[in-house]
């Protein structure tokens, strides 16, 4: 058996003392006329009765039931009394996407009873053309009607006649694969446009990176316009047919009905109107790599370049010491992810150590420049004219259609022998080839005829090493309880390592490349190291934390992109190394923790 509420019984009584008083009528009407006129009468009475006692306490209503694809209708539902909890709009979602919905309750008192409400606005977008419906809602066991809604694939309005609207821009409706292909999307607002947002664009299919965005002025039939200006780099991962949806746009405006939203502000509670706008759903072509092509040379660019810089300047190298040299490819529409390694080996007279390769990428509105920066030590291994060989990268050039070669060009150096510390005589690069080829020849005849003698050297060597030991020891202990007076000479290697120091010292504050060399060179005698030949590794044999930073600045300024002089402290660099030096004895043992060797056996 169905159960009523108090209401429903108080609403059945009235219903029946009503007819009653009805039936009455309808006696006396029907002993006067006709008995056709008074049934119809009476059906008419009840009609209007039942809908009046039993009316829904939830109704929905629309500011438009014909609309076009693109448009949004706004959806009032009204409840009669207040509510905790919300409707389901799950079946709502299925012909359109609620774009914001809110929630008022409204309380009122007068005349002597008391009225509340409960509204939920909702803006709708419809997901197709046709009649859709707008379901009935069931809350508090009361149940709204369902509205059709029409909706119209018509035509868009011109520009002039819209508020706002967006452009949708594809640089070329057919790419490459990994090719760059740029979008602009631009947003035009005739009116006041606030809590504007979009979401980020995703193409499924393709790797998407945002490179630029602006705003301007423009005027279009004679109507101020503010545009906002986005632009994509998207680069297809296969061939076929890559389909870029549509972004959406939403945002308020001023409420035309409120004279006081203009003002940042709702008069009538009000905050404005929401607008939802959709860019054009674009479809790009992507073509296969040309046929003959290698995969390893395929690299579409609209330009590739090929740089190089060195550490020193190449003119005149030593034998086993390092000098760093960096490589630079940079390619227009390519990320630097994109770029392949180098080839580079070692050759005859010189070694290459490889440091850790640099990928950069810079965003314009021209797209992605992309960089890898790839960084070898080259060590001399023997005096003479050296050529490192040509560096060549094949690339695919966007423009003309065509498979291009940038070539870096073979590099002639000259090395000169490490200074001889016996004879005092520095070989030059006027020594030719000639000379030192019966140098060569002079010093394989001399130990051939001393191989006898090297038995003699070995066991008087260890007899003076350990002559020198106990001597040393004696020395020592007799200069514990304090340092003679006449302790007062420098040993050599020091005079040496104020020299490097000095060199530092006096360097030119814009000669960051010389600086560079020359801590380099001051380290490796202050911490006896002669194969350090990175400054992350004098801060390693350091350990002092401060120093990394700057050198940090001064390696990005000279092997970076677009950094400053002025980013670089070379003051602050020649006093933190200063101070290491008036307190050796705070600096870490050499031995402990120091990096390998850079090049072991020699």
């Amino acid at each position: 058996m169905a159960s009523y509420c108090p209401q429903q019984w108080q609403s059945a009584g009235f219903y029946l003392a009503s007819s009653a008083k009805l039936c009455a009528m309808v006696g006396k009407i029907l002993h006067r006329s006709r008995g056709l006129l008074a049934l119809l009468l009476l059906g008419l009475c009840l009609q209007g009765l039942a809908s009046q006692s039993f009316a829904s306490d939830l109704s929905a209503t629309v500011d438009r039931t014909t609309i076009g694809l693109g448009e949004s209708l706004n959806l009032t539902l009204r409840y009669e009394g207040q509510a905790l909890g919300d409707p389901d709009f799950s079946d709502l979602e299925r012909d359109f996407e609620i774009v914001a919905n809110q929630r008022q309750s409204q309380f009122s008192f007068g005349g002597g009873a008391g009225q509340s409400y409960t509204l939920w606005q909702l803006s709708l977008m419809p997901r197709r053309v046709g009649t859709l419906v707008i379901p009935s809602f069931n809350f508090k066991d009361e149940v709204s009607d369902a509205v059709p809604i029409d909706v119209s694939d018509a035509p868009k309005p011109a520009a002039s006649d819209r508020a706002v609207f967006v452009e949708t821009e594809l640089e070329s409706d057919q790419a490459f694969v990994q090719e760059q292909v740029l979008l602009t999307l631009r947003l035009y607002t005739a009116v006041s446009f606030s809590s504007l947002s979009a979401p980020e664009l995703e193409v499924p299919g393709a790797r998407v990176v945002r490179v630029h965005e602006a705003q301007f002025q423009k005027t279009i039939d004679g109507r101020e316009y503010t545009v906002i200006e986005i632009k994509y780099a998207l680069f297809a991962d296969n061939p076929g047919e890559l389909e870029i949806p549509p972004l959406r746009f939403s945002g308020t405006v001023p409420d035309a009905r409120d004279p006081f939203s203009s003002f940042g502000g709702s008069f009538f509670g009000r905050s404005g109107k929401r607008i939802v706008v959709d860019s054009d759903a674009k479809t790009l072509r992507v073509k296969p790599r040309p046929d003959g092509v290698a995969a390893s040379d395929w690299l579409p660019s609209k330009g590739l370049s090929l740089a190089q810089r060195w550490s020193t300047a190449p003119d005149e190298l030593v034998v086993g010491e390092p000098v760093t040299r960096s490589v630079i490819i940079s390619a227009q529409g390519l990320q630097g992810s994109q770029l392949p390694p180098l080839e580079m080996e070692s050759g005859d007279g010189f070694k290459l150590y490889p440091d850790q390769p640099r990928v950069e990428d810079s965003v314009s509105a021209s797209g992605i420049l992309g960089s890898r920066i790839e960084s070898v030590a080259v060590v001399p291994t023997r005096p003479g004219q050296l050529t490192l060989p040509a560096i060549t990268l094949k690339w695919w050039d966007t423009v003309s259609g065509q498979m291009r070669e940038t070539r870096l060009d073979a590099q002639t150096v000259n090395v000169v022998a490490a200074k001889n510390i016996a004879s005092g005589r520095t070989p030059t690069q006027r020594d030719s080839p000639e000379e030192l080829a019966a140098s060569q020849t002079e010093n394989t005849q001399t130990a051939s005829a001393t191989r006898w003698w090297w038995l003699l050297v070995v066991s008087n060597g260890v007899f003076v090493l350990l002559t020198l030991v106990f001597a040393l020891l004696w020395w020592r202990q007799r200069s514990k309880p304090g340092q003679p007076a006449g302790h007062t000479s420098q040993h050599p290697e020091q005079e040496t390592e104020r020299a490097a120091f000095e060199r530092i010292r006096h360097n030119p504050p814009h000669q960051l490349a010389e600086l560079r060399d020359a801590i380099l060179h001051w380290a490796r005698i202050f911490w006896h190291k002669p194969h350090l030949k990175t400054l992350a590794e004098v801060v390693a044999v350091s350990g002092c934390s401060e120093l990394a930073t700057h050198f940090a600045a001064l390696d990005k300024h000279l092997y970076g992109a677009g950094a400053s002089t002025d980013d670089v402290d070379s003051r602050a660099i020649t006093e933190i190394l200063a101070t290491l030096r008036t307190d050796r004895d705070k600096n870490p043992r050499t031995g402990a923790g120091s990096l390998p060797p850079l090049y072991p056996g020699q």
